[in-house]
């Protein structure tokens, strides 16, 4: 059975409409944000002297094959990072979304 716009819900037209302008848009990323406290080095810096005045740094975190990977994310591109990770996020919450209708018409068609 071909599925036609018309044949859409409005709820399944407005996820596929969204997924498809984020999908146009640069970056996307399956990840999540994590802050780390860890010390320079330096055995004068202050970070070496006391835990709780270790350098705060925001690294992207993904469990990857069964092993968890990371990479430090610079201070100028934490906002660029956190768009990609919403942009995946909502892509997932779309996703379901279409997911749920095809499930409810599954239904509809062992009832008919």
């Amino acid at each position: 059975m071909m599925l036609t716009v018309e044949s859409l819900s409005e709820n399944e037209r407005a996820a596929l409409s969204r997924l498809r302008q984020i999908l146009r848009e640069s970056g996307l990323m399956r990840a999540s944000l994590v802050e780390l406290r860890n010390t320079c080095g330096k055995k004068n810096c202050r970070c070496f002297r006391k835990k709780e005045n270790r350098h705060l740094s925001w690294y992207v975190s993904q469990s990857r094959k069964g092993k968890l990977r990371r990479k430090i994310v610079p201070r100028e591109r934490l906002d660029q990072v956190r768009r990609w990770l919403e942009r995946y996020w909502e892509t997932r919450q779309l996703l379901d979304q279409v997911s749920q209708e095809y499930w409810r018409r599954l239904d509809q068609r062992q009832k008919n």
